[in-house]
């Protein structure tokens, strides 16, 4: 089962594409309008729900904040069905235009992703009729993301920078390092509403954001020392108190888990 939820905040349409599965929802993820733009497509099994929630809008190109298949599910179709280009970073550009692969699992979950031809963005301002998007490179998270700030109206569109003030699971193409870099650089932009792509905030979003750099600093510099004692990734998660999901590492064979949080750490000091 899909469903779509419709927002608005001041002149941005948004919209929540969810996927349940035996009744649960195992994935949720945001599409934003800002004018004539659309900030990513959703899952490949919501499509459907994002037709009907771009109805009425007059939709002239597609960003991407990255490759992902919850956020480029949907991008050749809209690029095909509606005559418009996407833009995403140049790496977004290489994966999609020869294929994303996916693991089984996140098929089921969300669908598969086509190959896209997509226009590769620097960090030139997106100019629609009422905003001005720059672009900024924001990796950590995967190689190729990319955040949209709007300085005039204090808006960060920050993709997967975010999702929560404290996170419990990476997988295992994240760097820790890397997002910590790409947070600090968030940090010092001019906004207060967070458009997250799974969970947005429409105050108070700095602050958010700033929880979770500081968060990751802490825990960072944590692993970094207990690392140095010569202690193992699974005592590392122990002496933290983190408690791994089981469920999450059996599904994904490992790949996104508790314990990959600590991993990237300690591939970052290696």
């Amino acid at each position: 089962m899909v469903k779509y939820f419709s927002h608005h905040y001041n002149d941005i349409n948004f919209f929540r594409f969810s996927v349940y599965h035996f009744g649960k929802n195992v994935q949720s993820v945001y599409a934003f309008v800002v004018d004539e733009v659309l900030i990513d497509t959703g899952q490949r099994h919501n499509r459907e729900n994002v037709l009907m929630a771009l109805q009425g809008k007059e939709i002239e190109k597609i960003l991407l904040t990255h490759h992902h298949e919850d956020h480029s599910g949907n991008v050749n179709y809209l690029m095909n069905k509606f005559n418009i280009p996407a833009y995403a970073h140049p790496k977004a550009v290489d994966i999609l235009k020869k294929g994303y692969k996916m693991s089984p699992l996140a098929k089921v979950m969300n669908g598969s992703v086509e190959k896209a031809i997509l226009i590769p963005l620097d960090e030139r301002p997106i100019l629609t009729k009422n905003h001005q998007l720059f672009p900024i490179f924001t990796p950590g998270h995967c190689v190729d993301h990319y955040a949209y700030h709007e300085p005039n109206k204090g808006y960060l569109f920050s993709g997967d920078l975010y999702v929560a003030d404290k996170i419990k699971y990476f997988g295992d193409y994240e760097s820790m390092k890397e997002q910590i870099i790409s947070l600090e650089k968030l940090v010092a932009l001019d906004f207060d509403v967070l458009f997250c792509s799974h969970n947005p905030k429409t105050k108070n979003g700095k602050e958010r954001l700033t929880s979770k750099l500081n968060g990751f600093k802490d825990f960072y510099q944590t692993v970094a020392h207990l690392h140095s004692k010569g202690l193992t990734e699974n005592e590392i998660m122990k002496e933290m108190g983190r408690v791994e999901n089981h469920f999450y590492k059996l599904v994904t064979m490992g790949k996104f888990c508790g314990v990959q949080m600590v991993k990237s750490v300690v591939r970052d000091l290696e």
